[in-house]
């Protein structure tokens, strides 16, 4: 099969899950035989195949004045990228991916008279909520995508519920598929941790991997802080990501001063030295339609303490795992990050149950093979 793969971000370029998610697709379906094409943004135009994908970039307007207009702008270009690739060589469907990916998928889905898959990642109202037009716009844009689109895919069992009472999708055209994790490439990292850089010795290092605003929650761990340090004072707090990094930083050091390190951004084989180095990793999200990073923590052998909401009541099992916290409850997470760090034994053997489930239930060689099996079904549909 040769599906279309319509993502505005794509890596190198990544500002969320999205990228990742898409790649290891991608690439998973290649490896399977199929033939994924993927047009994505870039600074400039540029053509290349990797790891049997081809990746096709197109730049977006520099002048467009916000998100909206310039996943417009970026959609036109995607459009016409993909009708002179059609030329060549036929598509079999349009997958899109996000909000930002409908103007240009619908656009091609019509033009070219293709089936179309649409990828639910998130959704407005979930993230900030529906209460300007300009969030309105972007939730008629995911309603839309719902609309056109043969079949629906979510990436959380909760989540999916989300999806059709909100865009009021039927229930048979929306199919859960969870995301997944490349465990090879943890198992072949063996980069060192430079681990000065992060903690002492004797510190134990309770990390936070995620986008700096308030839907991850890090302001709720920081809250939780103090009153985890007054239980177990070996703790040292790591957390890992860009967005509002500076104000966060500032209350946290206010709070517990250097028993908290925010590096920043950190690259991807740092961030998997951490994770392998961590006694846990904390994700105290608001909003998680999925959630990687319990996946990748797992895949570490670390286990998580998360928000028991959307996509981490399936991949977190409580005391087995990994532990819940009650969302947005800086009492809980205090609670649950001292219950796994005071019994280091529980939280290795928490780790290890993690790896082995998601090595049976997380693998992108099955989710995969679930794609296409809609991918499939969309086709069936407009034959």
């Amino acid at each position: 099969m040769r599906p279309l793969f319509i993502t505005w971000e794509y890596p190198p370029y990544k500002a969320g899950g999205i990228a990742a998610h898409c790649e290891d697709l991608a690439t998973t379906m290649a490896s399977q035989g199929h033939e994924p094409v993927v047009i994505t943004y870039g600074d400039e135009r540029t053509s290349e195949v990797r790891d049997g994908v081809q990746i096709h970039r197109v730049p977006a307007s520099n002048s467009a004045t916000n998100t909206l207009s310039w996943s417009m702008h970026l959609g036109h270009e995607m459009e016409k990228k993909a009708i002179e690739l059609h030329k060549a060589n036929n598509f079999d469907l349009v997958h899109a991916h996000d909000w930002m990916a409908v103007p240009g998928a619908t656009g091609i889905k019509k033009t070219l008279n293709l089936p179309m898959v649409f990828t639910v990642h998130s959704t407005q109202k979930g993230r900030d909520g529906i209460s300007s037009n300009y969030q309105k716009t972007i939730h008629d844009l995911e309603w839309y995508g719902t609309y056109e689109a043969e079949e629906v895919i979510t990436v959380g069992r909760e989540f999916s519920e989300e999806v059709k009472h909100t865009y009021d999708v039927p229930e048979q055209k929306v199919n859960y598929i969870p995301n997944g994790v490349d465990l090879e490439r943890f198992d072949s990292h063996s980069e060192n941790l430079n681990r000065n850089e992060y903690a002492l010795d004797w510190e134990q290092i309770v990390l936070f991997v995620g986008r700096m605003y308030p839907q991850k929650g890090p302001g709720h761990l920081i809250e939780a802080m103090p009153h985890i340090l007054d239980q177990q004072p070996e703790a040292k707090f790591v957390m890992c990501g860009s967005g509002a990094t500076e104000h966060y930083k500032s209350i946290a050091n206010s709070k517990v001063g250097n028993k908290v390190h925010f590096p920043g951004y950190v690259s991807d084989n740092e961030l998997m030295s951490l994770m392998k180095e961590a006694t846990m990793t904390v994700a105290p999200s608001v909003y998680e339609p999925f959630g990687i990073v319990p996946l990748e923590a797992a895949a570490s052998e670390t286990m998580t303490v998360g928000s028991y909401t959307g996509g981490m009541k399936d991949t977190i099992v409580h005391e087995y795992t990994g532990l819940h916290t009650y969302p947005a409850d800086s009492g809980s997470i205090t609670d649950q990050v001292s219950r796994g760090l005071e019994d280091p034994g529980w939280s290795d053997w928490m780790g290890d149950n993690a790896r082995e489930r998601v090595e049976d239930n997380f693998r992108w060689e099955q989710i995969s093979a679930w794609t296409t099996g809609i991918y499939n079904q969309a086709v069936e549909q407009r034959s």
